[in-house]
């Protein structure tokens, strides 16, 4: 997995090169005598063997051969959106313990049965569900798929290794606020999806303090059943010896105890409020705007995503080369849509010099507008696609990086033929789709704005866009 994060930086750092290139280009054009560009080839979709299984789990082997390893993730439904209300951010700290041992092995134990088989293991937690990845050498593939069956099934959560975590996550907890960019988020979440488990931001020091061993073994068993989760394998595997062993290994596996509750449906619309974090003494602002939008599987997921290239999504967009390039308000902003099972959210962010903040704000809502007012150039529309196009395909070249994507896929709600659409969707979005969204999701008086900064030095020049009011995280 390690590999697969080296290899995708190098990635994002060649696709922002090209990017950037791309921006440079109107005042020096590149010659004319070079071809055009190719066109992008969808993603085949691989040939995945559905392994029935009668206790409900999706199991999905998908052979690839080539290179001697294999990839095990398994997604249980029930991430930080399914914590209690009390112990909201909580699957963070139940993601990183649940590798921490078993009723059979301790956690050194699992570390060294997989590093015999050249593996690892590693988890997370998002907003929706929990992964745990186990990968090896393919000839270790049942011992792989051992370890991650050992986990999913019998996690005991030891007194030791869940105080270990309590305090690792309380110290991340302590750097992390101590950041203006922490705060704001929070805040920002909050004010988009109100109260919504989507707003969860971090766990809280309570939540922490207050997690035992039991309370964590009773949310694993919430979400840790055949039912809703799915394992996915992809490596140079026997299809037919693989959902054998799966078999074998996961037949018998049953849910305990009470199910975490489904997820409930995000907010749909933007609220105009203008929010402000005091910092004081600070001597500038992070600005953050945006609003709840769509999820991946609705009809404006695609356009969407090509508006936010063409807005603000990469090196070479509108929002870029205005506050940066041009007026030289600040270094990096950027603007980002996630999608989730149950909702989405548009997050723009800059940060800026107290004295820009209500100018580099006045270009934000400029360029939001711009978005539905006119419709995107040719050239503008032909680099976002291939932008987005790009950096799907490289994205998935690694095995690895391809069960992280059909796992996520199916946690959102999408089969395993969305890997071929990605690309052809991106490639049929059109201009006219481009600026409906930009009306719908991008219109400046539809979004929520948290500036974190000193209030005394900011307050009076923003106060042009709304009330500006106090809010803490």
């Amino acid at each position: 997995m390690r590999e697969a994060t080296r290899i995708i930086a190098c990635v994002m750092t060649a696709v922002l090169a090209v990017a950037g290139t791309a921006g440079a280009a109107k005042e020096k054009p590149l010659p004319k005598e070079l071809p055009p560009y190719g066109q992008d080839r969808p993603l085949p979709v691989p040939n995945i063997v559905n392994v029935g299984m009668d206790n409900g789990l999706t199991v999905w082997v998908v052979p690839r051969t080539g290179f001697p390893k294999v990839t095990a993730i398994l997604a249980v439904r029930g991430g930080t959106a399914a914590d209690p209300e009390k112990l909201a951010g909580t699957a963070d700290v139940l993601a990183d313990v649940v590798k921490e041992g078993t009723t059979r092995l301790s956690s050194r134990q699992i570390a060294e049965e997989l590093q015999a088989v050249g593996g690892e293991i590693s988890t997370n937690a998002s907003d929706d569900a929990v992964y745990v990845s186990v990968d090896g050498l393919a000839p270790g593939t049942a011992k792989v798929l051992e370890i991650l069956a050992d986990v999913a099934r019998n996690a005991a959560f030891p007194g030791n290794e869940v105080e270990l975590a309590k305090a690792n996550t309380l110290q991340g907890l302590l750097a992390r606020e101590s950041t203006p960019e922490f705060a704001v988020d929070k805040v920002f979440s909050n004010a988009v999806f109100g109260a919504h488990p989507y707003r969860t931001v971090a766990p809280t020091k309570e939540a922490v303090e207050a997690l035992t061993p039991q309370t964590l073994l009773e949310q694993y068993r919430r979400r840790f059943r055949p039912d809703r989760a799915l394992l996915v394998v992809v490596g140079d595997v026997d299809a037919q010896r693989t959902g054998d062993t799966v078999k074998r290994l996961f037949g018998t596996w049953k849910g305990q105890g009470d199910t975490a509750p489904a997820t409930p449906p995000a907010p749909a619309g933007g609220t105009a409020q203008v929010l402000v974090v005091d910092r004081p003494g600070s001597v500038q602002s992070e600005i953050r705007v945006g609003r709840a939008t769509v999820k991946a599987t609705d009809p404006e997921y695609f356009p969407e995503i090509v508006a936010n290239t063409v807005f603000g999504g990469a090196f070479s967009s509108r929002l870029v080369e205005n506050i940066r390039e041009d007026k030289g308000y600040t270094y990096s902003p950027s603007s980002r849509v996630s999608a989730y099972e149950e909702g989405g959210m548009l997050r723009i962010r800059a940060a800026v010099r107290n004295d820009v903040t209500a100018g580099a704000l006045l270009e934000i809502f400029y360029e939001l507008d711009r978005m539905g007012a006119t419709l995107p150039t040719d050239d503008e529309l032909a680099r976002a696609k291939r932008y987005q196009s790009g950096l799907f395909l490289l994205r998935n070249s690694t095995q690895g990086a391809l069960a992280s994507t059909l796992a996520t896929n199916w946690v959102n709600g999408l089969p395993p033929a969305a890997l071929a659409e990605f690309v052809p969707k991106v490639n049929s979005v059109t201009a006219e789709q481009v600026r409906e969204v930009g009306r719908k999701l991008f219109t400046s008086r539809s979004q929520t704005v948290v500036i974190g900064g000193d209030a005394k030095k900011v307050a009076a020049d923003i106060v042009q866009f709304g009330e500006a009011k106090p809010a803490n995280p």
